[in-house]
């Protein structure tokens, strides 16, 4: 079996040799695929426990607008051939991806996967592995779910734990968004097979188009009207879009359908707009324990023309570094909060009065903000 893509740039791939949290004393050796296309986060696995034993793990592929975004002026609308299409909201989250993997004995083991990371990252400032652990205990027969080698299971986990774009009203919850043959990479939505096993599966419903860039605008038009802002405050409640599924022959190619003022968000303006370079540099701790302005630019680029990028490095260096102090900050703060014993919710007085007299009184609003974040996490 012979790795289906290239090895040898290495900055369109990410080399990896780590311990599956989920098998202990499992050390897996290989690659992670960076480049756009449906082997986007693909792992090519080429070692088992210092065996060679190469195989192919499927991710989840970024999902595509139905039209070029780099063109600024009237876009041209093309959309996949279909026998039927499928709605589905876009949830706004951490996209977690079961997959099993074999040995050189053909014993299988079950493990999940952020986009980029061949397993759960466990980093001091983004514990996925321990937020999807919480989940694995609410909703106990997820890993039954997920012991199929024919299938990956792909779930989103989202709420004010793990906030990005949208404030939902949850802590912290999942659900099943769709599944990937793990032979081939074909999608299928969730609601394709019956699952038994009490674990949320994300509904939809299909839709009868008459035409398709006319029923796509409408459809958009709707979303906006739904949306709660707070601008002052940088609050959106309501829905991050849609993704649509366009069968042909059982399985399905997913576009997305974000309202007008989620676009605004990623896109606006000549430089990057501050919103679309916060939501990734938080989307980058989902793969790389502490990111680096390369980092943050590899997951830009995705979405953003390289020109456009650049423009903005000031501002892409100026938010990372915000970010990461503000982070490295709260585990400082989190140490002394513990060691105290404190409960913010239930005496904000007292907790505020100690962390006035050992930390400078100029970053008292720093201080609340980073300690009620944490007690949500």
């Amino acid at each position: 079996m012979e790795c289906p893509f290239d090895l040898t740039n290495k900055k369109q791939v990410i080399e990896f040799e780590e311990e599956d949290p989920y098998n202990k004393g499992n050390i897996l050796k290989g690659y992670v695929n960076r480049r756009q296309g449906h082997l986007y986060g693909a792992l090519w696995i080429t070692h088992v426990n210092g065996k060679e034993c190469p195989q192919l793990i499927y991710s989840a592929p970024k999902q595509h607008y139905p039209f070029d975004k780099s063109i600024k002026d009237e876009k041209v609308y093309k959309f996949p051939e279909y026998d039927e299409v499928q709605l589905y909201e876009k949830l706004d989250g951490t996209c977690i991806i079961s997959h099993n993997y074999t040995d050189i004995e053909d014993n299988t083991y079950l493990t999940y996967k952020t986009r980029l990371r061949p397993f759960l990252g466990s980093g001091k400032y983004g514990n996925f592995f321990q937020l999807w652990n919480e989940m694995r205990d609410k909703y106990p027969e997820i890993d039954k779910m997920c012991k199929h080698d024919w299938f990956n299971h792909v779930f989103e986990m989202y709420g004010k734990r793990n906030k990005i774009l949208i404030d939902y009203d949850i802590p912290l919850d999942t659900k099943l968004i769709f599944v990937i043959n793990s032979d081939n990479g074909h999608i299928y939505p969730p609601s394709l097979h019956e699952y038994p096993y009490g674990v949320p599966i994300l509904s939809g419903w299909s839709e009868d188009l008459t035409d398709e860039e006319t029923d796509y605008l409408n459809w958009q038009n709707r979303l906006e009207n739904s949306l709660e802002i707070d601008e002052e405050n940088k609050i959106m409640k309501g829905k991050e879009g849609l993704v649509w599924y366009f069968m042909k022959d059982s399985h399905a190619v997913q576009i997305k359908c974000k309202p007008p003022s989620v676009l605004k968000y990623h896109w606006s303006g000549d430089a990057l707009p501050f919103e679309s370079v916060y939501t990734t540099v938080i989307n980058a701790f989902e793969n790389f324990d502490e990111p680096t302005y390369d980092d943050v630019v590899s997951l830009l680029l995705e979405e953003f023309e390289q020109d456009k990028i650049e423009k903005s490095r000031v501002r892409i260096e100026k938010v990372l570094g915000r970010i990461l102090f503000d982070r490295k900050y709260q585990h400082k703060l989190a140490e002394d909060y513990r060691r105290m014993g404190f409960d913010i919710n239930k005496d904000k007085v007292t907790c505020m009065r100690w962390f006035g007299k050992n930390y400078p009184k100029s970053e008292a609003k720093r201080i609340f903000r980073l300690l009620k974040q944490y007690e949500e996490e």
